[in-house]
């Protein structure tokens, strides 16, 4: 019974950690996006896909690919950046 009790408090407490995380993953890309020339560079990016994905002729193809590229390109750097913010805390 008393190794049931110690899995279940661990497992919360692995949950309260996540959720933490969490939460500064998301007050670091707040700030981040706070910043001006991350907010331009944030508005240009949307109102580019934005057009691309309604495009149905030959330039809409073409940026379909590279608008996927692009956002496959930032969840990386995102990702990469969050993993060193991690590595740092410990």
């Amino acid at each position: 019974m008393a190794r049931r009790a110690s899995a279940i408090i661990a497992a919360e407490m692995r949950v309260a950690q996540s959720r933490r995380d969490l939460n500064d993953g998301w007050r670091r890309v707040r700030r981040r996006l706070s910043q001006p020339s991350s907010l331009v560079a944030a508005a240009a990016v949307g109102a580019f896909l934005g057009f691309s994905l309604t495009r149905r002729t030959r330039a809409g193809a073409v940026a379909r690919p590279l608008a996927t590229a692009l956002i496959r390109l930032g969840v990386q750097h995102l990702v990469a950046a969050a993993d060193r913010a991690r590595c740092a805390k410990y």
